[in-house]
């Protein structure tokens, strides 16, 4: 196994896979989604919308501040 200079693993293409395109399928192309389970997607996700909604919260008090300041 090859590592580049981050550490990260280089994936070799596989040439005798039997999808017939080039890196189209996930035994050609390992992807992250396989590396975790239903239950850690679940966690993540709920995480991700718990973060969106902390940002817009935020950014819509900022921006209500920057109005009164441009207000005065």
């Amino acid at each position: 196994m090859k590592y580049n200079t981050a550490g990260n693993k280089i994936y070799e293409p596989i040439y005798t896979c039997n999808c017939g395109l080039t890196g189209g399928c996930n035994y050609c192309r390992p992807s992250f989604v396989g590396c975790i389970n239903n239950e850690e997607a679940d966690i993540m996700k709920r995480k991700i919308k718990e973060w969106k909604i902390r940002f817009n919260e935020d950014f819509e008090n900022k921006a209500k501040e920057l109005e009164k300041l441009l207000k005065e």
